[in-house]
Formats: C-alpha cells, sequence, structure tokens
C-alpha cells in the first residue's frame, strides 16, 4: 500500500509556480489546464526518421484532442528548427518555456536514444505539469528519465487509442502537486477524496500500459552524415 508524503498542495503549489515564474520573467503566463504541449525530436532528428514522429505526433495529438485538451505542436510552431534557425537560444528559450508553464499536460513520444526534449521535460517536470511519456515497447532509451513523470509502453500506439483517451480523461479529475511514494519521488493528484500517485493510479487500472525497462531491447542505431564537423576530422 502507497505510503504518500506531501511535498507540494494544490494551494501551495500556486505558490511555488509564482515564484518559478517571476524568476523566468514569465509572470504573464497563466496555466491552461485544457492544454497540452506535444514535445518531440526536432534539431536532432534524422531525415528519414522525421515522416515516423509525425505520424506518431499526429496520432497523440489526435488522441488528446478525443480527451479533451487542446495540444500545441512545436514542429509547427514558426521557431521550428525546421522552419526558421534564425532566432537565437534565448529567444527560444523563453518562447518554448512559455509554452511548456502555460499548459497542464506535458505529453510526449520517446523512441530516439535520447529524446531531443531532455530540457523540456525538466522545464515541465519542475513547473509540476502532468507528464505523460509514450514509451515503444521495440525502441530501448536512455535510463536517464526524470522521475514524477507518468510512461506508458506500448507494442502499438494505434491498438491502445482508448486507453489513452480515458487515461487523459483520468488525469483531467485531479490537480497535481510534488510528493514521495515511500522514498521515491511521484507526481501527486487531489480530489475530493485525497490524494494518489498519479503513474501509480494509472498503473492500477491500466497494468497493460506499465512501463518495465529492459536492458536486452535493442536501441535505434542513428549515424551521423557530417563527422568532419569535428575538429579531428577537418
Amino acid at each position: 500500500m502507497s505510503k504518500l508524503t506531501v511535498l507540494i498542495d494544490p494551494k501551495q503549489r500556486k505558490e511555488y509556480i509564482e515564484g518559478l515564474l517571476k524568476l523566468d520573467g514569465l509572470s504573464h503566463i497563466e496555466e491552461d489546464p485544457k492544454a497540452a504541449y506535444c514535445a518531440l525530436s526536432l534539431t536532432n532528428t534524422p531525415e528519414e526518421l522525421k515522416p515516423h514522429l509525425q505520424k506518431r505526433q499526429k496520432a497523440l495529438m489526435d488522441v488528446l484532442e478525443k480527451a479533451g485538451l487542446k495540444a500545441y505542436d512545436p514542429s509547427t510552431a514558426p521557431y521550428s528548427p525546421d522552419l526558421d534557425t534564425s532566432h537565437h537560444p534565448e529567444k527560444i528559450y523563453a518562447q518554448d518555456s512559455a509554452k511548456i508553464v502555460g499548459a497542464r499536460f506535458f505529453v510526449g513520444h520517446n523512441v530516439m536514444p535520447s529524446t531531443g526534449y531532455g530540457v523540456e521535460a525538466e522545464k515541465a517536470k519542475m513547473y509540476n505539469r502532468i507528464s505523460v511519456i509514450f514509451m515503444d515497447k521495440a525502441m530501448r532509451m536512455s535510463r536517464m528519465q526524470p522521475h514524477r513523470t507518468i510512461y506508458l509502453q506500448y507494442d502499438r500506439f494505434e491498438d491502445h487509442i482508448k486507453d489513452f483517451v480515458e487515461i487523459f480523461k483520468l488525469l483531467q479529475n485531479y490537480e497535481p502537486g510534488l510528493g514521495f511514494n515511500e522514498n521515491v519521488p511521484v507526481l501527486l493528484g487531489f480530489d475530493k477524496q485525497g490524494v494518489v500517485d498519479l503513474e501509480e493510479l494509472v498503473y492500477t487500472k491500466f497494468p497493460h500500459l506499465q512501463f518495465k525497462y529492459n536492458g536486452n531491447t535493442p536501441i535505434l542505431k542513428l549515424r551521423a552524415e557530417n563527422p568532419e564537423l569535428f575538429y579531428e576530422n577537418k
């Protein structure tokens, strides 16, 4: 049975996030409980893999729409590296940070050896977003995965659309918070009945989607097309 320790409840969360927004110069941003930031790898994604990632991105955004959430896709944003690389890093960091903290949910597919959105994921964790990351059972990822995140594992994403929609509908019933389950940092959810570990709640109701690490699963192997950029090779 869970032994939960509450660090930040919904009331404390408001004060906690207001302080973070002030430090980031984002005090003008308000969180939308019905919005989701759909993270995906952009800058380091090989051209031949982009159609596959876009297909899964579209499927995920369709799930969010069916669950009543508004999804933001950074690949179609004006500052996407596929569309415009003229803006400086501080502009992009501020823009994406604002989009992340303006949405209650942070979701994405993790199919690359390195996610391609690690900075964004840490930002979402710091701001206590409800983070849901989808893991393909056929591919092994980096073991450096942020805690306080709900990891869902699938064989074929399309086979579990109904379950995914129900999960996002379920999560919308809770106000997020921060705490521990035993000594493990967890994402908490609060409703009129009390407090739950949100990842544990999802795994209890959808055990077939629980992420289970397997070190024998192959990674997706990538290859550099321009290693001459290393000065040793010039």
